[in-house]
């Protein structure tokens, strides 16, 4: 499917989210049902699935055992397609052994829909529905796009998703995950080709970036000096941050792409009161609130229970894409972006 320049910004226009939050309040503590902390402690554990970063997803495992020290979170790390696969096939065995399903591709989490359980956090109705593909399907994680930079190696970063197609930063000093390495990519793949242009591909991929195969090595390399700069996930840039090692990063002001997981309970789990008690924590505004501040997310709550870093609520516009467009235009958008950047499967 290909849209002309007029026609892009007529769609992103009728069918995308573009919001800006109101002003941050404080977060209300997260209170349970005694009765389902009492249930899910005597369930005792969680089996959970993730194509989160792990490093990521233990900080928030660290966390929810702050409060609830009684359950054991057994964490599965798998990239998109292979934990979508893992799932399928367990399914289909009779042997799905996941209690939560925690994906940062709502397109293929939807394509498994039936296997979920039916579930709804306390606070639902504090949430965008623009970022909801399922009542099933929550998303516990809102990682955002950014621009980052190492400050040892780069005196004049690039503020804007535009700079990044400079010549002064070619010859390798952009480093990029590559389109298909799974929903979070392909969000910000969406982003560049409706919103920077259908040109911006070609133009980027003029400066001959490094291409790497997830956000995790990249950032690394970045830290590193191996590339200066980088667009990332800035949940796998922050804690670095935090630590003070040598990276940075800014949110450009063409738009800020956001990536909503899509997170539900699983027919089959084994410790559905332990299951629910992770995603209503998860979901709820001090868990949203932690996600904030501790690994740089976003949220898709309404009103963000804590000022996210990096983010002027004032100027800033979040960017999240058409679902139906997200599951429609993968496959040819893909193609096109492994062409004009040269990379084979």
């Amino acid at each position: 499917m290909k849209l002309t320049r007029r026609r892009t910004l007529a769609t992103l226009a009728a069918g995308t989210l573009i919001a800006r939050w109101g002003e941050a309040k404080a977060a209300t503590a997260f209170h349970p049902s005694p009765d389902l902390v009492t249930a899910a402690n005597k369930e005792g554990q969680i089996i959970l699935y993730t194509a989160a970063f792990p490093e990521v997803m233990q900080d928030v495992i660290t966390a929810f055992n702050k409060s609830f020290p009684s359950i054991t979170v057994r964490m599965v790390r798998a990239s998109g397609g292979q934990l979508i696969t893992r799932v399928q096939s367990e399914a289909a065995a009779g042997k799905l052994e996941a209690d939560v399903l925690d994906h940062s591709d709502r397109g293929q989490t939807k394509t498994i829909e039936d296997l979920f359980a039916d579930y709804a956090p306390p606070n639902a109705a504090d949430y965008m529905p623009a970022t909801l593909v399922s009542p099933k399907l929550w998303p516990t994680i809102t990682p955002a796009w950014a621009i980052a930079w190492n400050p040892e190696v780069v005196k004049n970063p690039p503020r804007t998703w535009m700079e990044l197609c400079k010549p002064e930063y070619g010859d390798g000093q952009i480093g990029q995950v590559i389109a298909p390495s799974g929903g979070t990519t392909w969000t910000r793949i969406m982003f560049e080709r409706q919103v920077l242009g259908e040109d911006y591909w070609a133009k980027q991929a003029a400066t001959k970036p490094k291409l790497y195969p997830s956000g995790a090595p990249l950032s690394d390399a970045v830290v590193r000096g191996e590339v200066g700069i980088a667009p990332l996930i800035l949940n796998i840039v922050y804690p670095k941050i935090l630590a003070g090692a040598p990276i940075d990063a800014a949110y450009p002001p063409e738009g800020v792409p956001i990536v909503p997981y899509g997170s539900g309970i699983l027919k089959t789990a084994k410790h559905p009161n332990a299951a629910r008690l992770w995603m209503d924590w998860n979901l709820s505004e001090e868990g949203q609130a932690l996600s904030i501040t501790t690994q740089g997310n976003m949220t898709a709550l309404k009103t963000p229970p804590v000022a996210p870093p990096k983010f002027d609520a004032k100027v800033d516009k979040l960017w999240s894409p058409d679902f139906a467009q997200f599951q429609s235009l993968h496959d040819q958008w893909l193609a096109d972006w492994n062409k004009a950047y040269g990379y084979r499967q």
